[in-house]
């Protein structure tokens, strides 16, 4: 399973809410969503390519844990995923295994469908407000991945948000390392 997203900055929320319930959608409840994210002890980070990375997040009151290796950017990843029972005692196992933590990202994100694109709007602790549109596959051709990028970036534009607010191959932890260093 390949996950594809794209991401741009949210600057007028409520005016991308209305257009998206204009289109049908309904929103999910508030998800308070905290990611612990760790990469190899001899990781660069950001990593590259094709490195494996875990998280485990904690959203309202269950875990899941992940795995991500991302493929032709950082917005196209294969992505297996997980519920568990005991997250605290998963972030303990993964330290002894000696992964590093990197920024850790605490976000609260409602999300909805459209069609086969999962829209979510996120406001992100240090950071702001963002969209990701994203769709699953399971097809390997990176071709068709990167046609899927921007098919969902034109769909980004459709709904009003300006090319000049895309995040191109940004992810949060990313974002929040470059904004204050490994913390």
């Amino acid at each position: 399973m390949y996950e594809v997203e794209v991401k741009a900055k949210l600057r007028n929320r409520e005016s991308i809410l209305k257009k998206l319930k204009d289109l049908g959608c309904s929103f999910s409840e508030n998800l308070h969503q905290i990611d612990e994210i760790f990469i190899e002890k001899d990781a660069v980070f950001p990593t590259k390519l094709g490195t494996p990375v875990l998280r485990v997040r904690a959203e309202n009151d269950r875990y899941l844990f992940t795995l991500k290796m991302q493929q032709t950017n950082r917005q196209d990843c294969i992505e297996r995923e997980m519920e568990i029972e005991d997250g605290p005692k998963m972030v303990e196992i993964i330290k002894m295994l000696g992964w590093k933590q990197v920024p850790t990202v605490d976000k609260n994100r409602i999300k909805t469908k459209l069609g086969d694109i999962e829209v979510v709007l996120d406001e992100v602790k240090d950071l702001g407000e963002y969209i990701e549109a994203e769709k699953v596959l399971t097809s390997n051709d990176q071709e068709e991945r990167i046609k899927v990028q921007n098919e969902l970036y034109d769909f980004l534009e459709e709904l009003g948000i300006p090319r000049e607010d895309f995040i191109i191959d940004g992810k949060y932890d990313i974002m929040l390392f470059d904004k204050f260093g490994m913390k």
